[in-house]
């Protein structure tokens, strides 16, 4: 059962999402620039030793790694720089007052702004990742 804090601001959260959000479409172009992505990054993968190979499991584990550290370290502190800031905002006072234990559900698509990454980090990311440059 949702405590009435939860519920209010659930409410206001989905009152602020604009009109023409939709969340399949949200999902489809987050979609569209993984596989794409992905898909460059392959049309550049030529005479790979077997050796060569383990860099996608390491590679895997190492983001994981990232993903709690940025998780424990980033999302969940308030820094002052540069970008940290309003992830910490957007995951520890969206996501961490919209899902709670007592109710982690969606109640439809457009509860999925709150969850899935928005577009344009994954835009820079890329970018930064092709380009070289460290992306934090």
């Amino acid at each position: 059962m949702m405590g009435k804090e939860q519920v209010l601001f659930r409410n206001q959260y989905r009152e602020k999402i604009d009109g023409w959000y939709n969340g399949y479409l949200h999902i489809a172009v987050v979609y569209t620039i993984g596989v794409t992505a992905m898909w460059v990054y392959i049309q550049h993968i030529s005479t790979v030793a077997w050796y060569e190979w383990l860099t996608i499991p390491i590679t895997i584990v190492l983001a994981n790694i990232f993903e709690w550290f940025l998780h424990k370290y980033v999302m969940h502190r308030r820094i002052n720089f540069f970008g940290l800031r309003a992830i910490y905002e957007r995951h520890t006072l969206n996501h961490h007052k919209f899902f709670t234990d007592e109710e982690i559900r969606f109640r439809g698509q457009e509860d999925w702004r709150v969850t899935v990454f928005p577009p344009y980090a994954l835009v820079i990311f890329y970018h930064d990742v092709a380009s070289g440059r460290r992306c934090i």
